[in-house]
């Protein structure tokens, strides 16, 4: 079992330094066609359309590099685990989980992420109890660790028949695995 888990690690490594690898000659690559592009230019064959788009893609490239640069710590690179329980507050604190569920979860997949849902249990009324998701993908701990803490909602609550205010603190936590 032990030999699995260690082989599962050391390709997983592989793949992920193979994929930088290739972050690295693509951005080389750009390099050189930014400046036969701009050679181009000077003579009139290309746009300068053509180089703007190509000069896009290139600097998308270097903020990836960055970022990534940037998350530098051993766990950064992690997967990472997180975990939405409402607490007090009733059906207003439980709606207010289930929004930054739904919120969490369009950045997974805006991320590329692949999401596992480990426990979830929804609310009487409306909203979650809990939910608690493993989030897999280079860089998700890294990406996600400063989200960790309390969000804050003050909101005329809509299960409130008398159209009060209603304040909700939602903690929650992020951990690599």
């Amino acid at each position: 079992m032990e030999y699995q888990h260690n082989a599962s690690t050391i390709l997983k490594n592989i793949s992920r330094i193979e994929n930088e690898i290739k972050i690295w000659s693509d951005l080389d690559k750009r390099n050189s066609d930014i400046a036969v592009l701009i050679e181009f230019a000077e003579n009139g064959e290309v746009e300068d359309e053509e180089i703007n788009n190509e000069l896009i893609q290139y600097e998308k490239i270097i903020k990836d590099l960055e970022l990534k640069l940037i998350l530098g710590n051993k766990q950064d690179i992690q997967d990472a685990i997180l975990t939405i329980h409402p607490g007090a507050g009733g059906t207003e604190s439980q709606d207010w989980a289930d929004m930054l569920f739904r919120m969490y979860s369009r950045y997974i997949e805006r991320k590329s992420f692949n999401k596992n849902i480990l426990d979830y249990q929804p609310g009487d009324e409306a909203g979650i109890k809990d939910v608690t998701i493993e989030i897999k993908g280079d860089y998700a701990y890294g990406m996600l660790k400063a989200e960790a803490g309390i969000h804050r909602l003050v909101r005329i609550s809509p299960f409130d028949s008398n159209s009060r205010r209603h304040t909700s603190l939602l903690p929650y936590l992020f951990i690599h695995l």
